[in-house]
């Protein structure tokens, strides 16, 4: 049987989120029916991995780098000269309406978006721009996948009706919580038993909030409370993460940890988990957390449907720091075992590779047949 070859479309195999459900969707996937290949902007975490698997990896200016008009010839030489790829699924937000335009245009038969956010940052022309690109999608995309509802509405309009919510699945059994582990992590990261520690995943990016859990982390410390707070991830706001750090005098009790490929270890260490997005399509990190039993704290921007255990508590940024230290607080420090609840509501990662496996076999079947 011929292979089916898969072009993922994003700006970089970093690591990240919608990056890490990718890879485990590919390492979960039959490989000898379907291959992933990528275009990206530049090189990242995953890529030796990526080539070990056997797919490919093409790198492409970002559009920031080299303009729009630059960007979409870029893009149309490039489909022009690999006429092998009839399935391209791109993970971009607003710029998924520019790819989707130039993929429809390039005759590819089958155009699929995947929605991962359910708003958007920027302001003024950006703005424009960006909501200008997000109308296109619904116009040239074939197909549509989301993380949420949420996501699936915001960018898909009046085609959200006919997306797929594909379940951002992760490796359960992995993020099991373990005691052992967790007194490890502690010992390694010279963290004493009585010490409270509140912990956060993600990218190091203002939609992230990660400054907010700097202002949170502060508040238990002016009650004296024994605390860390530990961040793991990386990105663009790294650098005012650690300026605020310093300032505040928070080097001792802020754990930056960078990016890791073993998050699920970490998750053990932990007492508490704060997601306090901006805006969010789901949050893979939360789904982790929730796996690992931990008591869990997002914002009312993070979509509902990430409340997979019921027990995450939703609260405003519209509330003070003062407000969610004393939720928190309040909250027993309690592990609880939700495996089979989350499995149950299709989160466990074999379900979804197996899922998107027979999707993109099916849309290639009716490709060729169209074709014969």
């Amino acid at each position: 049987m011929k292979k089916v070859k898969i072009l993922h479309v994003l700006r970089e195999m970093e690591l990240g989120g919608i990056q890490s459900l990718i890879m485990n969707i590919y390492k979960n996937i039959d490989k000898e029916k379907v291959q992933f290949d990528f275009l990206v902007n530049s090189k990242g975490f995953y890529d030796k991995e990526i080539t070990e698997l056997g797919g490919n990896l093409y790198y492409m200016p970002h559009i920031n780098q080299i303009g729009p008009l630059q960007y979409s010839k870029k893009l149309k030489n490039f489909l022009k000269e690999h006429r092998e790829y009839k399935i391209i699924h791109t993970h971009f937000s607003h710029l998924s309406g520019l790819i989707v335009k130039i993929a429809y245009k390039s005759k590819i038969p089958v155009i699929i978006a995947h929605g991962h956010t359910n708003s958007i940052y920027d302001k003024g022309i950006r703005k424009i721009y960006k909501n200008h690109l997000r109308k296109n999608i619904s116009k040239y995309a074939t197909d549509f996948l989301a993380c949420s509802k949420a996501a699936a509405d915001y960018l898909f309009g009046n085609k959200s009706n006919y997306a797929v919510i594909l379940k951002n699945g992760i490796e359960i059994e992995k993020y099991k919580f373990n005691n052992n582990i967790r007194k490890e992590v502690r010992k390694e990261l010279n963290i004493e038993n009585n010490c409270i520690v509140i912990g956060h995943i993600g990218r190091m990016d203002k939609i992230k909030n990660q400054i907010f859990l700097i202002k949170l982390i502060q508040v238990f410390l002016t009650q004296n409370i024994n605390c860390k707070l530990l961040l793991i991830g990386d990105g663009p706001l790294k650098k005012e993460i650690e300026f605020e750090i310093e300032k505040n005098n928070l080097n001792s009790c802020v754990l930056l940890l960078g990016g890791k490929n073993d998050v699920e270890k970490y998750y053990n260490a932990m007492d508490y988990f704060v997601f306090p997005s901006l805006y969010e399509g789901l949050g893979i990190s939360l789904i982790e957390a929730q796996a690992n039993g931990l008591p869990c704290f997002a914002s009312t921007n993070v979509p509902r449907e990430a409340n997979i255990t019921n027990e995450v508590k939703y609260l405003s940024l519209n509330d003070s720091p003062e407000h969610w230290a004393n939720m928190i607080l309040n909250c027993p420090k309690k592990r609880y075992n939700k495996s089979a609840e989350i499995i149950k509501k299709g989160y466990d990662i074999k379900t979804v590779a197996k899922y998107l496996e027979k999707f993109y076999l099916e849309k290639n079947k009716i490709y060729e047949e169209d074709n014969k």
